[in-house]
């Protein structure tokens, strides 16, 4: 199976779709796989690879980009609907 995301740092809690994804769909990384896809994730949306509880910060290229607004789960996308600055 194909690479479906991309990480940019090792200490980053998402990865980015590198292309549409569906729902259910396995997400994909170095061959290796990291969960399913928890809804519809559109092509260079985020996706949690773990859970971000509501609070606590988005971290890409190794650094806070922004922090959760509510708890968000594994496979789900990470974008204006649950992160606030």
């Amino acid at each position: 199976m194909k690479d479906n995301v991309l990480k940019v740092n090792p200490l980053d809690n998402v990865v980015v779709a590198i292309r549409d994804i569906e729902q259910g769909e396995q997400l994909m990384l170095d061959g290796k796989q990291l969960c399913k896809a928890a809804e519809n994730i559109k092509m260079g949306y985020k996706i949690a690879l773990g859970t971000i509880e509501a609070g606590m910060p988005v971290i890409r290229y190794g650094e806070t980009i922004i922090k959760a607004s509510c708890d968000i789960q594994p496979g789900m996308s990470v974008h204006v609907h649950n992160t606030s600055a």
